[in-house]
């Protein structure tokens, strides 16, 4: 089951970035952690630290040097990039990582069946309307072709252009013509097209077929 998702902002090894990556398939946005002067661990603030141990000993006119910090092992992980993956996959490799899904608000985190079914149910709304609607279409099984609806009935002049280019068949489509069929010969570059429109000038019952140029 595919999501999009986004990192809560949390630090992790370095060592997981690269398996990040190659689980989304995606390059993983992330800021370098250091270890402060406390023992604490968090991202660098260059306005008063430093990883440069000259720097942190150049004292400025009021008396104050910039802290002195160390490269950590950790990484934090940025919440501004969206990414695109297979939920299953990601929380059976990385049952750690803290993620939101797109439109819902809650971390999803080692135990996320909730969100699994939620994402189950609308799928399975979709694929009960596709159901519906494939059975109203009617289908033509002898000739494997489909059965056109009322719109056809309203056409009373159609056309058909030869080894039509898309820019013609553009133009043609500007006209008011519709594709009926598209027919593609083994023997040319670009298919042929059956076009059809309804004229408010024919009212004799006359029916005048238009080759395309």
């Amino acid at each position: 089951m595919f999501a999009r998702i986004t990192f809560e902002q949390q630090q992790v090894l370095k060592t997981q970035i690269e398996d990040l990556r190659k689980t989304l398939a995606d390059e993983i946005d992330f800021e370098v952690c250091v270890i402060k002067e406390n023992g604490k661990i968090g991202t660098l603030y260059t306005w008063n630290e430093t990883l440069d141990p000259k720097e942190a000993e150049i004292v400025d006119e009021k008396g104050k040097h910039k802290e002195l910090v160390f490269i950590s092992e950790y990484v934090q992980l940025s919440s501004g990039k969206e990414y695109i993956c297979d939920m299953d996959l990601f929380f059976s490799k990385h049952p750690d990582i803290k993620v939101k899904l797109r439109g819902l608000p809650k971390t999803a985190e080692i135990n996320y069946q909730g969100v699994i079914q939620q994402i189950l149910a609308t799928q399975e709304k979709f694929e009960s309307a596709l159901s519906k609607f494939d059975k109203q279409i009617q289908f033509n099984e002898r000739v494997d072709v489909h059965v056109g609806g009322f719109a056809l009935m309203n056409i009373n002049q159609v056309g058909y252009l030869e080894d039509g280019c898309t820019e013609r068949l553009q133009e043609i489509l500007n006209e008011g013509w519709h594709i009926l069929a598209v027919n593609v010969q083994p023997d040319a570059r670009r298919p042929d097209y059956i076009l059809g429109r309804y004229n408010p000038n024919e009212t004799n019952g006359k029916v005048d077929v238009i080759h395309f140029k």
